[in-house]
């Protein structure tokens, strides 16, 4: 029981909370402290000795709003369906490889997270969020499935807050493998998506297939921020935006981000931010991003659309993009 008194371990990363905490194994014998156990559903999931074995019923055993937390144990995660994240106000993470340090930008390979997730079934959706002020951190999400998602947000997914994630779309190359999804109209003031300090990555290195956009706004999305993310083009196909909002009335901010491609220059973000369907003056809002070269920055109906501040476009000698009123 030794993780209930040690400091620095990741034991002591844990988000504080006055709920319960709720541990998940990767496999059906897993290994805490050099000792091995055996994860089942059948436990209670109350200890990391007495793991819950599936991602989907240790999330089904939390409470709405009380401040429960469930922990992903390190290792390689799989669901064979999505996971619903249907009840408000939980937290689900992973073990960070490190305590992370939250400057003015993200780290240009994303977090080294301990523990991550795939979904081997048919749609390839790990997480569908259907509930409001949801967390969820410190994981790397792969979607592997043409046309996966990492997260899919419904109507009533208000409030999700994103942050220290990697999102990475490297399985079959999809033009409708998105990183974070939102199909659906979001109503409401509050529905302020915030997606921070994560990385999103399209295609590897080897392979030329092209991904869809790393976030998707395709309903409408009221104050959404993301900051803090970097961008990376893996594959050698160009991406068609990295960011793409398509809501009529949608506003979002996007500062502190990178757009990295590769040293290809025929590889490119054709867009890296794309609002061209979202056509409110100055509903996009994008400050101190850094895109690289070869890459359009923006693409909107009219200028007025995306209003633009200290934005970097790369060069051989540099160049600053002006703001737009």
């Amino acid at each position: 029981m030794g993780y209930i008194t040690k400091y620095g371990s990741f034991w002591g990363m844990l988000p504080q909370t006055a709920g319960r905490i709720f541990w998940v194994a990767p496999a059906d014998a897993y290994t805490v402290e050099g000792r091995s156990y055996s994860a089942s559903d059948g436990n209670d999931g109350l200890s990391p000795e007495r793991a819950f074995r599936t991602v989907d019923y240790g999330h089904n055993q939390m409470t709405a709003s009380v401040g429960d937390i469930l922990v992903l144990l390190p290792g390689a995660h799989t669901s064979t369906a999505t996971v619903a994240l249907d009840v408000a106000g939980v937290t689900i993470v992973g073990i960070p490889g490190g305590a992370h340090e939250h400057g003015s930008r993200s780290s240009s390979s994303g977090p080294l997270n301990k523990s991550s997730i795939t979904n081997t079934g048919t749609a390839g959706i790990i997480f569908t969020v259907t509930a409001a002020d949801v967390e969820v951190a410190y994981l790397d999400i792969e979607p592997t499935a043409a046309g996966g998602r990492g997260f899919s947000v419904t109507l009533a997914g208000a409030r999700l807050y994103v942050h220290d994630c990697n999102i990475i779309m490297d399985g079959t190359a999809s033009v409708t493998t998105y990183g974070i999804h939102y199909p659906d109209d979001v109503t409401g003031v509050n529905a302020r998506p915030w997606i921070r300090n994560c990385y999103f990555a399209s295609g590897t290195i080897s392979t030329s297939g092209a991904n869809g956009p790393a976030i998707l706004f395709a309903g409408t999305v009221r104050g959404a921020i993301i900051e803090n993310c970097t961008f990376e083009l893996l594959g050698t196909a160009a991406w068609a935006d990295a960011i793409l909002n398509t809501g009529i009335t949608n506003e979002m901010t996007v500062r502190d981000c990178d757009f990295i491609t590769p040293t290809v220059t025929t590889t490119v973000m054709t867009d890296a931010i794309d609002c061209t369907l979202a056509s409110t003056n100055g509903g996009t809002k994008v400050f101190r991003c850094y895109f690289m070269e070869g890459s359009d920055a923006f693409e909107a109906t009219v200028t007025l659309d995306i209003v633009a501040a200290e934005c970097y476009l790369a060069n051989s000698t540099g160049s600053i993009l002006a703001a737009s009123a």
